[in-house]
């Protein structure tokens, strides 16, 4: 019996619809307009302005009230997130992510960045009532708040330069965030107070798997933290970096 798959027809919208996707990737940029979109793949606005549109109801594409221009949403995001770390690598990243929020009663988050976004891959919240609130997926800004600093810091300098332009206009606020990148690279950990969230204070420290760079972030209450001990905090993370590490090498690939 002839393979009757190779002969199905193919839905032009969704494979004009993976193609805008994937545009994003190519462009490397985090905006694009209806007009660039339709150029780049040559097809018609309306077309476009009718994916996009149904990409947006599925939470897969926003658009800016400010510019229009779209920008990935975290739908995908999402999606992205469950298949960038291997699942024998996630269940260790689990098992240290519960271990960290049980030691400290704090939330803790690991995240990555994704094309010229950072997003968070998974998140272990506290248990107390007055607590840092989150879910899996959402955006982490790269230019305020531990995790976002800590994720800049560590991309190459050639992509560190690109996102900083991308992400501040005025000069001096890029030389400010340069030479905050290059202390926390130095330090080799990020701490920041009320930077994204006033009151509220994290800790964060990167994680190498492989080829893959992420960023593990406790976070909480700032006068909670400063009860635990900043210090203590950075050297718990640091140790389960490492642990997580040296498991990670001794994975089969």
């Amino acid at each position: 019996m002839a393979d009757q798959s190779s002969a199905a027809p193919y839905v032009n919208s969704v494979l004009h619809a993976v193609r805008i996707l994937e545009l994003y990737a190519a462009q490397r940029r985090e905006s694009l307009s209806l007009t660039e979109i339709s150029r780049a793949l040559s097809l018609h606005k309306t077309t476009v302005y009718r994916i996009l549109r149904t990409l947006q109801h599925a939470g897969w594409i926003e658009q800016s009230e400010k510019s229009g221009q779209y920008r990935l949403g975290t739908g995908i995001l999402m999606v992205a997130s469950a298949v960038s770390v291997h699942n024998t690598v996630k269940d260790l990243i689990t098992e240290a992510l519960n271990d960290l929020s049980n030691r400290f009663n704090e939330t803790v988050v690991i995240s990555t960045l994704l094309g010229h976004q950072g997003v968070c891959v998974d998140m272990v919240q506290s248990r107390h009532r007055l607590s840092v609130m989150g879910h899996k997926g959402y955006i982490v800004p790269l230019h305020i708040g531990a995790s976002g600093k800590m994720l800049l810091a560590m991309q190459n300098e050639s992509l560190r330069d690109m996102l900083i332009g991308e992400l501040l206009t005025e000069k001096t606020e890029r030389r400010i965030l340069k030479n905050q990148l290059l202390t926390i690279l130095q330090d080799g950990y990020a701490v920041s107070r009320g930077e994204v969230d006033e009151g509220v204070a994290a800790v964060a420290v990167p994680l190498h798997l492989g080829q893959n760079g992420y960023v593990i972030s406790l976070s909480g209450p700032e006068m909670r933290l400063e009860t635990i001990g900043f210090s203590r905090i950075r050297d718990t993370l640091l140790k389960t970096v490492r642990n997580l590490e040296q498991k990670g090498r001794m994975l089969k690939p």
